[in-house]
C-alpha cells in the first residue's frame, strides 16, 4: 500500500511534473507487461512492478526532500558534488580555471597597484581627515604658503586639530661614504602627529628641537636607510654631515611612510624671527588634520574668512590672496594618475567580461553532455531552483580555484611592475614600494571570483533546464541542443569580439600617442647627449659670482674632453616636463585686472641655442660679452612674442621675472628664438631664456654632446668636475633619451598594461570563435553528412562554416567599433597628439581582428568539409 500511496502522490503533481509522471506511468505499464510475459499472473505481475517501481518513487521523494536542505550541511553537500563533477572533466576544469586565473589575476594586480598608489599611498589613520592648505591669488594656480600667514592660520582657525609646515631642499651628504645629493624635508614637530606616524626605530623630533640652534637632529626615511646605510640599526646616534653641518640620527621612519615623495631625511623646521614675520615669500607647504565632524567645505569657508581678515590687516602683501583647502590624497595623486588607473582598471574589467563570456560558452557546450544527468535529476524530483543552485555552485567553485591561481598570477605581474620601474622614478611615487597582495586585494579577488562564477554560470544554468524531459529520457544525449542554445553561444562570441575590438583599438591609440610623445625629442639627437644633474650647495657657493665661476670653469673642462662637441647648461631639457613656470612683468605694459601672464623661466649657457639647433629668428642670442657685471639680457620664444606682445618685435623691451612685488633685475630682450617644446602635455609654451652667466641657478642640468656613445663620457666628465669640487655630488648621470623615457615611465606603464589587456582579450575572442565553430560542426555533423551525400561540394561546406564565422565576426566588430570610439575619445583627452578617429589604427586593428577571428574558425571549417557522409549517418 505504501508503494501505491507514493505513486499516487507522484500523479498529483502539476506542470512539468505531470509530463514526468506520465512517462513514469508508461514505464510502470511496461514493467507490468514484462512481468506478464515472464509467466506471472496479472496480480503477481502488478505487485512485483509496484515493488520495483516503488524504489524509483522513493528515490524521487528523497531527492525532492533534499531540495529543502538548508544551512551549512546543504552548502557543503553542493560543494562536494561540484568537486566530484569537476574531477570527472579534468580538461574542461583546467581550461576554465586557467582562463579565470588570467582574468582575475590581471584585475587583482591592477587593483593592488591602484590601491597602493592611488587609494592608500600612505598608511595614515583616517587619511580622509588630512588636508593640504595652499594660497591662491585671483585665478592663478595654488602656491605655497607665506610663513607669517601660516602662523596666523594656526592661531585663528578652529577647523583643525593641528597644522604642520614643511619645506624641502637638496643637501650634499658627506661623512657617510661618498658625497651624495639627498633630499631633506624640514618639518615642524606637528608633522608626525598630523600624519599619526611614529618612528620604526628610535624616535621623531619634538617641539623643543624645532628651535634655532637646537635643530641638529635627523630622522631617516626607511628606503634611504636601506640604500645608504644597509639597514644597520646601530646607525642611531651616529652623525652625518649635510652641507657642512653635523646632524645626529635619532630615528628611522617606517617603510609605509613615503611622504613627501623622494624625501631621504627629515630635519626639524627651525625658522628665524625674520622668517616667521615674512608674508612675501610663498615657499612653505602646509597640511593639517580636520577636527571630528568638520568637512573640507566647512574648513574652506573658515579659511576664506581668515584670508579676508589678513587681506584687510596686511593689504600690501595679502590683498587678493585666499587659502585653498583640499584632501591630501588629491594633492598626492594629481590630475592624471587616478585617470590612468581608472582607464586601466576599466580595461581589465573588460578582460574579465571576455573571460566570463568564454567560460559561459564552455559551460553551454558542456551542458550538452550533462542533459541526461539534469533530466534524470529533474525526473527524480529536484526543482529548477535546486539544479540552478548546484550548477552555480560548480561555477563559483571553479571561479574560486581560478582566483587562487589568479592571486599567484597577480603576484608575478606585480613583481614585474616593481622590477621594471626605475629606482630614481619610483622614489617620487608615494606608496609604490607598499605594493603587495594584501587583505584588500584578496577580498577583491574573492568578490571577482563570486561575481565571475555567477556571471559566467547563470545563463548556462538556466539554459540547461530548457529541455523536454520525456524526449530527453527517450533520446538520451543525442538530441540537438536547439536554436536557443546556439543563439546564446553566438551572443557570447559576439560579446568577446566586440570587447576585444574596443580594447585593442584603445591600446593601439594609447601606444601610438605614447610613442609619439616619447620621440618628440628625437630632433635633438637624445641618444648622443649625456645629462648630468647639478645642485650647488648655497653654503659653499654663497654668491652669484661663485656660482657663475663654477659653471664657466666646468664647461671649459667638459668641452676639452676628447669626443665632446658641446657642453651647455640649462635649467630644463626640452620635453623633460620640469621647466619652471613663473610670472613676469613687461615694462610699461600693465596686466589687466584678473589676468595673469606666465612663461617658462630658463637660465641657459651662451652656446645652448646652437647646440640644440634652436634658431634665433631676429636679434641675437647670448654672447661672451654677457657677463654677471653687464646689463642682464633675455631671449624670448616666438610664442612669447605672439601671445604677450601681439607679434611685435620684442627686441629692446624689458621684462622682469616674478610677481608685481619682485625685486629681480629688469632683463633687456635681445632676441627671439624659435619655439621649442618643454612640456609633454602643452605644445610650445612661451619661454624666457636668461643667460646662466648673468643669472646662475644653484640647480641645473649640464648637457654634454658627442658623436659617439654618451655613456663613455660619464667617467671623464665626473673626473673633470671632481677636479673643481670633489665634494660636489653629480646625480643623475643619464643619457638624454633615458631622461625622457624616465619622465614618461608612468605613461609607458599605462600603455603596456592596456596592451596586455588587449592581447588577452584578442586571444580569448579567437578561442571563443573557435569554440563556437567547433561546437556547431559537432552538432551539425549529421546535417553536413546529408548535404555531402546529396551532392554538396566540400567547398560549399567550408564556405557555410566560414560564412557563419564571418557573420559573428562582423557583428562583434560593428558593436566593438562603437565602444572603441568612446574609448578613443577618452584616450585623446589624456594624451596630446592622439586622434580619436585615427583611420590607420581603426582600419588596421579591425582587419587584424577579423583575420584572427576568421583564421580561428578555419580548423573547424576544414574538419567539417572532410566529414565522411557514411560515418556521419551511421553514427546517428
Amino acid at each position: 500500500m505504501a508503494a501505491f500511496r507514493r505513486i499516487a502522490n507522484l500523479f498529483r503533481r502539476t506542470s512539468v511534473d505531470r509530463e514526468i509522471d506520465a512517462e513514469l506511468q508508461a514505464h510502470l505499464n511496461l514493467r507490468i507487461d514484462a512481468n506478464l510475459a515472464a509467466g506471472m499472473s496479472p496480480t503477481e505481475a502488478r505487485r512485483h512492478a509496484l515493488v520495483q517501481f516503488g524504489n524509483v518513487a522513493s528515490t524521487r521523494e528523497r531527492v525532492a526532500g533534499a531540495d529543502t536542505a538548508l544551512g551549512l550541511s546543504g552548502i557543503w553537500r553542493d560543494i562536494r558534488y561540484a568537486a566530484r563533477q569537476l574531477r570527472k572533466s579534468p580538461g574542461f576544469s583546467i581550461t576554465v580555471i586557467a582562463t579565470l586565473a588570467i582574468g582575475i589575476g590581471a584585475n587583482v594586480a591592477v587593483f593592488s597597484s591602484m590601491d597602493a598608489v592611488v587609494l592608500r599611498p600612505l598608511a595614515v589613520p583616517a587619511m580622509d581627515r588630512v588636508v593640504t592648505l595652499a594660497e591662491q591669488q585671483q585665478q592663478r594656480e595654488s602656491q605655497p604658503v607665506a610663513l607669517a600667514d601660516f602662523g596666523d592660520w594656526a592661531q585663528q582657525s578652529r577647523s583643525f586639530e593641528e597644522l604642520a609646515v614643511r619645506d624641502s631642499s637638496d643637501f650634499t651628504l658627506t661623512g657617510a661614504g661618498d658625497a651624495a645629493q639627498v633630499r631633506a624635508t624640514s618639518t615642524s614637530a606637528s608633522f608626525f602627529s598630523v600624519l599619526r606616524t611614529q618612528a620604526f626605530l628610535g624616535r621623531v623630533f619634538d617641539q623643543s628641537e624645532c628651535q634655532p640652534g637646537r635643530d641638529s637632529v635627523a630622522v631617516l626615511n626607511y628606503g634611504f636607510w636601506q640604500r645608504h646605510f644597509g639597514s644597520d640599526p646601530s646607525i642611531l646616534g651616529e652623525k652625518i654631515e649635510l652641507d657642512q653641518r653635523q646632524y645626529t640620527i635619532i630615528g628611522i621612519l617606517p617603510k609605509t611612510m613615503q611622504y613627501p615623495a623622494a624625501t631621504d631625511i627629515f630635519l626639524p623646521f627651525a625658522p628665524t624671527p625674520a622668517q616667521l614675520a615674512d608674508r612675501s615669500n610663498h615657499n612653505y607647504m602646509v597640511l593639517g588634520r580636520l577636527r571630528d565632524g568638520v568637512t573640507v567645505k566647512q574648513a574652506q569657508s573658515e579659511m576664506r574668512l581668515i584670508g579676508e581678515r589678513l587681506a584687510n590687516a596686511y593689504p600690501a602683501t595679502n590683498q587678493g590672496w585666499t587659502a585653498r583647502v583640499e584632501p591630501l590624497l588629491d594633492d598626492i595623486n594629481g590630475d592624471f594618475t587616478p585617470l590612468y588607473y581608472k582607464l586601466i582598471l576599466g580595461a581589465t574589467l573588460f578582460v574579465l567580461l571576455v573571460v566570463c563570456a568564454n567560460v559561459a560558452n564552455l559551460q553551454l557546450a558542456r551542458g550538452v553532455a550533462r542533459r541526461p544527468e539534469i533530466a534524470m535529476r529533474t525526473a527524480l524530483g529536484a526543482s529548477r531552483k535546486r539544479i540552478i543552485r548546484q550548477l552555480l555552485t560548480e561555477n563559483i567553485l571553479l571561479a574560486l580555484l581560478g582566483a587562487t591561481g589568479g592571486v599567484a598570477f597577480a603576484a608575478i605581474y606585480l613583481q614585474g611592475i616593481l622590477i621594471t620601474m626605475p629606482a630614481r622614478v619610483a622614489r617620487y611615487i608615494p606608496g609604490w614600494y607598499n605594493m603587495s597582495i594584501n587583505r584588500r586585494a584578496l577580498a577583491y579577488s574573492l568578490l571577482l571570483a563570486v561575481g565571475a562564477g555567477i556571471a559566467a554560470g547563470l545563463v548556462p544554468a538556466v539554459e540547461a533546464l530548457r529541455i523536454r524531459l520525456v524526449d530527453q529520457l527517450r533520446a538520451g544525449s543525442r538530441q540537438s541542443t536547439g536554436s536557443r542554445r546556439a543563439y546564446l553561444r553566438n551572443a557570447f562570441a559576439v560579446a568577446q569580439i566586440s570587447l576585444a575590438v574596443a580594447l585593442v583599438i584603445g591600446a593601439a591609440l594609447m601606444a601610438k600617442g605614447m610613442n609619439s610623445m616619447l620621440h618628440q625629442a628625437d630632433i635633438y639627437g637624445p641618444k648622443k647627449i649625456l645629462t648630468l644633474g647639478v645642485n650647488l650647495p648655497v653654503k659653499r657657493y654663497t654668491t652669484p659670482e661663485k656660482q657663475a665661476a663654477w659653471y664657466t670653469e666646468t664647461l671649459e673642462r667638459l668641452r676639452a674632453i676628447p669626443g665632446v662637441t658641446h657642453a651647455e647648461v640649462t635649467a630644463a631639457m626640452p620635453y623633460s616636463d620640469n621647466a619652471w613656470v613663473r610670472d613676469f612683468t613687461i615694462e610699461n605694459r600693465p596686466v589687466m585686472p584678473g589676468k595673469i601672464q606666465t612663461a617658462l623661466n630658463l637660465p641657459v649657457s651662451g652656446g645652448y641655442f646652437g647646440a640644440f639647433h634652436i634658431a634665433i629668428l631676429n636679434g641675437r642670442g647670448f654672447s661672451q660679452g654677457d657677463s654677471i657685471h653687464s646689463v642682464p639680457v633675455a631671449v624670448v620664444s616666438r610664442n612669447f612674442a605672439q601671445r604677450y606682445l601681439d607679434g611685435e618685435n620684442p627686441v629692446g623691451r624689458r621684462i622682469r621675472m616674478g610677481d608685481r612685488n619682485s625685486k629681480e633685475p629688469w632683463l633687456t630682450i635681445v632676441g627671439t628664438a624659435e619655439d621649442a617644446g618643454y612640456s609633454l602635455w602643452e605644445e610650445d609654451p612661451p619661454a624666457v631664456y636668461m643667460n646662466a652667466a648673468q643669472v646662475p641657478s644653484t640647480e641645473a642640468t649640464i648637457a654634454v654632446f658627442t658623436d659617439g656613445d654618451p655613456l663613455a663620457l660619464a667617467t671623464p666628465a665626473r673626473k673633470a668636475m671632481a677636479a673643481i669640487d670633489p665634494g660636489l655630488p653629480i646625480d643623475p648621470v643619464l643619457t638624454y633619451a633615458r631622461l625622457v623615457r624616465d619622465d614618461m615611465v608612468g605613461l609607458i606603464y599605462a600603455a603596456v598594461m592596456l596592451g596586455v589587456d588587449a592581447v588577452i582579450a584578442l586571444l580569448l575572442a579567437a578561442i571563443g570563435i573557435f569554440g563556437v565553430m567547433a561546437n556547431m560542426v559537432s552538432e551539425r555533423t549529421r546535417e553536413i553528412g546529408v548535404r555531402l551525400a546529396l551532392g554538396a561540394q566540400r567547398g560549399d561546406v567550408l564556405g557555410l562554416i566560414l560564412r557563419r564565422a564571418s557573420w559573428l565576426t562582423g557583428a562583434g566588430i560593428s558593436i566593438g567599433l562603437v565602444l572603441a570610439f568612446v574609448l578613443a575619445r577618452l584616450v585623446a583627452n589624456l594624451l596630446r597628439g592622439v586622434r580619436p578617429d585615427d583611420p590607420v589604427v581603426f582600419v588596421v586593428i579591425t582587419a587584424t581582428i577579423a583575420a584572427a577571428a576568421i583564421g580561428s574558425s578555419w580548423i573547424p571549417a576544414r574538419r567539417a568539409s572532410r566529414v565522411d557522409p557514411m560515418q556521419a549517418l551511421r553514427a546517428e
